[in-house]
């Protein structure tokens, strides 16, 4: 009896320490994954595979280095051996989409990258699986149709739903004091939005395609009936998909109906240039030409034409490809068309947007952007050139009811400050929405 103690205790003193040696060697190849150093974490993970193949922590690592490193068929089978015990892994499927594409498997690839569409990625990921569904469409012969749409409703509080300063009556060099009407005034309100939207290309040769899509934005306030309003929005036109760029020309036009009435028109020009430069690394430019037009008279005043550049870098981080950081800068010129009390307008603005998976259900978000914006005429009544600054912090978390039903909360945080304090303003937005995706 003590001869069966004593060696099941060697046997589990044994067991102890190899777990101890196989989390110390995960640790490490977690670190050089941090460093980058993939062929390094390879040859460190490689030799564990008999004894550790099954266990989902080191499948998901080993699978993820021998894809960077080059070993593409070890790769797909530890990534499978994750989905066999987790179906809902969403980063395995990923990158074991992303190893069929290597192996130039392009049914898998459009296979498994379709169903973790279907699961609800971050919007990180799910860019970035629609540029490799583009490459995959560029390398197949035939005509494909491409659909998606989605539904959402939302629920929120607006501390500043007019907009409006929160100083009244104000003081100006050329009116002195000065009591605002209601309109111009910051109100809080409730509102309910309504949203839905749909996108369809369609492919009629290997590298050449069109789509078209269209937006539509509904929002009723709880007391400001006033502020209720409808948009609309329409795009369509002409995609080449070339290796790893995608080029888009193409035309958009809008509809905006404030409190039941018709308020503006807008039509547009768009350009746009997107590479794929790497597994982990997109860039893109966007040119647009916009036309602003209102439909009453006494509002036609603010009629203007926008001419707007967009520069986009967005990169895949974290050691199984669970984080997305992108940059945009915006920037672009408002030209006045009926001599608008400030004039034209030059604009520029960047943003930083953060996305990480918190679990396999849930994710979270987050954009900082500041913009400033130039004007050229004198202000009539503060007698001189206007000039604003505003600072933006959105925050928010994702959670997964399904594959494609979501719940997403949401805090908008800016602040608005100006040479001529009428402009200056602020806003809390808090709100929940409830989304139902198509794919």
């Amino acid at each position: 009896m003590k001869r069966i103690v004593g060696t099941t205790i060697l046997l589990l003193a044994a067991l102890l320490s190899q777990m101890a040696a196989a989390a110390s060697v995960l640790e490490q190849a977690n670190q050089l994954v941090s460093e980058g150093k993939y062929i390094e974490a390879f040859d460190l993970l490689e030799p564990l595979e008999f004894d550790m193949s099954g266990d989902e922590t080191y499948d998901l690592l080993f699978g993820f280095v021998a894809l960077e490193a080059g070993h593409i068929s070890l790769s797909t089978l530890a990534l499978e051996r994750v989905l066999a015990v987790n179906p809902d892994n969403n980063t395995a499927r990923f990158h074991l989409a992303r190893a069929y594409f290597v192996l130039s498997d392009f049914d898998g690839a459009r296979r498994e990258f379709e169903m973790l569409l279907s699961m609800n990625p971050t919007t990180g990921i799910r860019e970035t699986v629609g540029q490799y569904l583009d490459a995959i469409a560029a390398r197949e012969p035939g005509a494909k149709t491409v659909t998606s749409g989605y539904v959402a409703l939302a629920l929120g509080s607006d501390s500043n739903v007019t907009g409006g300063v929160s100083e009244n009556p104000l003081s100006t060099p050329a009116t002195g004091l000065y009591d605002f009407p209601e309109s111009g005034v910051e109100d809080d309100d409730e509102y309910s939005d309504l949203s839905a939207g749909f996108d369809l290309v369609h492919r009629y040769s290997d590298i050449n395609s069109l789509y078209v899509g269209g937006d539509l934005y509904n929002r009723a306030h709880q007391d400001r009936d006033d502020l209720d309003y409808l948009l609309v929005n329409l795009r369509g036109g002409y995609q080449r998909s070339s290796g790893n760029q995608v080029y888009r020309a193409g035309l958009a036009a809008g509809y905006l109906k404030l409190d039941d009435d018709p308020y503006q028109d807008s039509a547009a020009l768009e350009l746009e240039w997107r590479n794929t430069i790497a597994q982990r690394t997109q860039i893109g430019a966007v040119l647009t030409h916009t036309q602003y037009r209102h439909d009453d008279d006494e509002d036609e005043v603010s009629d203007y034409d926008d001419l707007g550049i967009s520069l986009s870098y967005l990169r895949v981080l974290g050691e199984h490809g669970d984080k997305i950081v992108s940059v945009a800068l915006d920037f672009g010129h408002e030209d006045d068309l009926n001599e608008r009390d400030d004039g034209n307008q030059d604009y520029v603005e960047i943003s930083v947007t953060g996305q990480m998976q918190l679990n396999n259900k849930s994710s979270g978000f987050l954009l900082l952007s500041y913009a400033e914006n130039e004007y050229d005429d004198i202000n009539t009544l503060f007698a001189k050139e206007r000039s604003d600054s505003q600072i933006s912090l959105v925050a928010g978390v994702v959670f997964d009811l399904s594959k494609s039903v979501s719940i997403r909360a949401t805090a908008v945080l800016s602040e608005t400050r100006s040479n001529l304090s009428l402009f200056d303003t602020s806003r809390e937005d808090i709100s929940i929405s409830l989304r139902k995706d198509f794919l």
